[in-house]
């Protein structure tokens, strides 16, 4: 029998409810993104982040690869005045015990920890959601896929509408997906995520923010 929405539902706030208790996690997220322009141009895009999750703090770091990165660029303005480089700055995620969530940027071309309010969430790319952040997908969302096959790595859920179709390969054990496949109704876009378990780091990078100053996102805003 196809499990109820209200079975779906609740299945979905337990993982929520049981987010604090989720296991530290050092992650390996791989996106892809295709799409098929207008002009009958394919791009495709491809990045790499490394996801590190404790208890009520999460740490993102975009992957640069050696010489890809010109540390001079985001320079604008004279030697006092930068532009923050959004990307390459690690974002810094943490919630206190009353659920509050407080987001930071840390640049280590700056040595700089910026503050970042939720007026600012959206120049980052974020959306504000703790539990998206802590198991990469919100899980609430599961209460709208169909549950599918169950393998060794996990169970898979899927959708299909009027908007396109999603996929999500979801670990019980570690509550984070390790596949999500999305593609829209025309099929001229599709991005795909992969993620992979990683050593956890020696030095956490959090720990090691001795003589960083502590700057707010505007005060490198023109």
């Amino acid at each position: 029998m196809r499990p109820s929405i209200l079975t779906l539902a609740l299945a979905a706030l337990a993982l929520v409810a049981t987010g604090a208790q989720a296991q530290d996690a050092n992650l390996l997220v791989s996106h892809t993104v295709v799409a098929q322009g207008a002009d009958g141009l394919k791009r495709t895009t491809e990045f790499s982040e490394r996801v590190y999750r404790r208890a009520n703090l999460v740490w993102v770091e975009r992957v640069i690869p050696p010489g890809a990165h010109n540390p001079q660029e985001h320079a604008a303005g004279g030697r006092d005045h930068k532009h923050l480089d959004v990307a390459a700055a690690a974002r810094w995620i943490t919630r206190d015990e009353r659920g509050n969530v407080q987001v930071k940027l840390v640049s280590r071309e700056d040595r700089a920890v910026v503050g970042i309010s939720s007026a600012d969430y959206g120049n980052i790319g974020f959306d504000g959601s703790w539990a998206a952040a802590y198991h990469l997908i919100d899980p609430a969302m599961l209460a709208r896929l169909k549950p599918g096959q169950k393998t060794v790595q996990g169970q898979w859920y899927s959708l299909a509408d009027k908007n396109g179709t999603m996929r999500v390969l979801w670990s019980e054990a570690l509550q984070v997906p390790l596949q999500v496949e999305m593609q829209n109704a025309p099929g001229n876009s599709r991005k795909s995520t992969r993620v992979q378990l990683l050593a956890a780091p020696a030095a956490p990078a959090w720990t090691q923010l001795s003589g960083f100053d502590s700057k707010d996102y505007s005060d490198f805003l023109d």
